[in-house]
Order: structure tokens, then sequence, then C-alpha cells
């Protein structure tokens, strides 16, 4: 007893603008999934605690039996005693990867119980195809496992993802409104063929905005996050483009849509400056941030205002050889 293992996993946000279903960086905000030894139980702490079910039928615990059987495929995971407890601190249903946060978090607990090392690139590819597979896109999961810029595609084959470089000191100023917006909804209501010019349009974009970050050229920025294939959809029953206007007018470098919204997200800083230490680089940000909020409050969409950060870290284990001191294989068991 008192054998403990903690899977962090970020918020992500997906899309960036153009990037439909292929772009999406790690935010400095996380969940946690804690398994300890004790009679089965599901606690959940904090967002969605009073909405989610505390039972076998929660999601993750399907991931974390499908992590497991991705190693033991001709065996059940015995759950009866293991406690989760899920502390989430990602709003649900806002378009910062909450679900995908989850099911990277179980999907890496399971491969963790079955002995899988979480930090070797082999487990993380594994991890990648699965959550990858479970989503049918990876723009989240990629950065909830990988941290940071990930641009991924599917070869035909599997899922492969590459880091672009974020730039020290950027920030990410987020409008998140009260309300919720599901995906399945909000993907169900875009178009199922576009315009050529449609396409050209964001292929451009989404190529600017690629060399923007990798030359840390931001001045572009403002029309590399330019949208036409999702965007115009997923934000017209809110003042999205007024919110993305009113943080570009107060200087941010660009501003979208993050995943299937409703959260905007504007982008700041990122010259390189010690944000703890450069009070003009969060002067800035909190403009943004009052800029976005007033837009909202003229349209009547309440909401508030974070500024954060992207964030270099992805899903990770802690303390797991304590954890597995009791498996019953060599190469891992549950407990």
């Amino acid at each position: 007893r008192g054998e403990k293992m903690t899977i962090p996993a970020p918020a992500t946000s997906a899309n960036m603008g153009p990037g439909f279903d292929s772009f999406g960086f790690a935010v400095d905000l996380e969940n946690e999934l804690i398994l300890e030894r004790g009679a089965f139980k599901v606690d959940i702490v904090g967002e969605g605690e009073t909405s989610l079910p505390r039972d076998e039928s929660n999601a993750i615990i399907k991931a974390v039996k499908d992590g497991y059987a991705a190693i033991y495929p001709d065996e059940n995971l015995p759950i009866d005693d293991i406690k989760f407890t899920s502390v989430n601190r990602i709003p649900p249903a806002r378009g910062l990867g909450s679900s995908s946060a989850a099911l990277v978090a179980g999907l890496a607990a399971g491969l963790a119980l079955a002995g899988q090392d979480l930090a070797k690139p082999q487990t993380k590819q594994l991890l990648l195809q699965l959550a990858a597979d479970a989503e049918g896109h990876p723009d989240n999961v990629a950065p909830a496992i990988y941290g940071g810029f990930q641009v991924s595609i599917n070869t035909g084959k599997q899922w492969v993802t590459q880091a672009i470089g974020l730039p020290k000191g950027m920030q990410a100023v987020l409008f998140i409104p009260e309300f919720e917006s599901l995906t399945s909804e909000t993907r169900a209501a875009l178009p199922k063929e576009i315009p050529v010019a449609d396409a050209v349009f964001n292929i451009s974009r989404a190529a600017m905005l690629i060399n923007s970050f990798a030359t840390d050229n931001f001045e572009a920025l403002r029309y590399a996050c330019q949208d036409v294939i999702h965007q115009p959809y997923r934000g017209a029953a809110f003042p999205m483009q007024k919110m993305i206007d009113a943080a570009l007018g107060m200087g941010a470098h660009g501003a979208f849509l993050s995943g299937a919204g409703p959260t905007v997200l504007a982008l700041t800083g990122g010259h390189g400056s010690d944000v703890d230490a450069d009070t003009m680089a969060t002067f800035l940000a909190v403009e943004v941030a009052d800029a976005m909020l007033a837009a909202a409050k003229e349209d009547g969409c309440e909401g508030r205002a974070v500024i954060s950060a992207p964030s270099p870290t992805g899903v990770r284990c802690k303390k797991e050889e304590t954890l597995l001191r009791r498996m019953g294989k060599t190469s891992g068991s549950v407990f």
C-alpha cells in the first residue's frame, strides 16, 4: 500500500488557424491522472467533478485498459485494487484538448502498468498511434504526448509528428467563454467539400505560419493564422472574429480559434525576453486580454481571460518504478 503513480498531461490548442487537424501546441495547464493501490474507485477533482462518471464507464478507465491491451492483448487489466483520481484543471468542451489529455493520460497509464517506459521514443511512438487512431486526428494528441508545437500527418501506414521550435517568452492569451462547444457537433457543421481557392488560401497560410516560427519572424502571423475552412462555421454563433480583430489591434502577433472552440487564443511576446523579469511583455499580454474581454462583452459573450504560455512538456509518468515493484512479469504487470 502507499504505491502511487501520477500521469500529468497538458492542455493543447489545435489547428492554429489554417492547420486543420494537423497543427497543435501544448499549453502550460495540466490535468493529472493518479493511480494508487486500493479498492477500485474513480474520484474526480476540479473540472467535471459533478458531471463525469465515477465508475468503469468513465472514458479514462477504457483508455487505461486499451493502453495495457496494446502490450498484453490476451489479458484483461485487473483494476479491482486500483484507485483512480482525475485532477482536472483543463476546462472541458472549450477547445483546449481536455478529452485528448484524458485519452493520452489513460493510455499512458495503461502502457506504464504494462511495464513500458514513457520516456522512451518507441513508447511515445506507440502512444501516438493509439491516441491518434482513437481520435481520428493527431492535432491535439501529438502535442499532449510530445509537448511543444507539433505538425502531424498520416503516411497511410502510421501517424508521424515533427516538432517546430517555439520562441522563448511567447505567451498565449486565452479568452475562454462560459458556454461549451462539443467537437463532434461543430465538426458535423463543416462542409464536406471546399473550393480549390479555399484550399489554396489555407495551404499558403499554413506554410507561412511554419516559416514564421522557423525564422522567429512574427510580423506575418496576423495573416498566417487566417482560415476559411473551419473557423467561419465554428465561430459564427459568437463574436470570434471581433475578438481576433481586437487582439490584433492591440498588438498580438496572431489570433485564432483554439481547436473546435469556443476559446479564442492570441499569441504575444516571443522575442527572447524573460517573461518573469520583463514587465513590458506581461503588460502587452494584459492589454490584449483586456481588448478581447471588451470585444466579447459588447456582444454579450460571457467568459474569462487567462494569460498562459506554450509548454515544451508533454505527458510523463512520475514514480513509475515505485509502482511497478510488484509487477508479476519482468516486462510489466499491474502494480
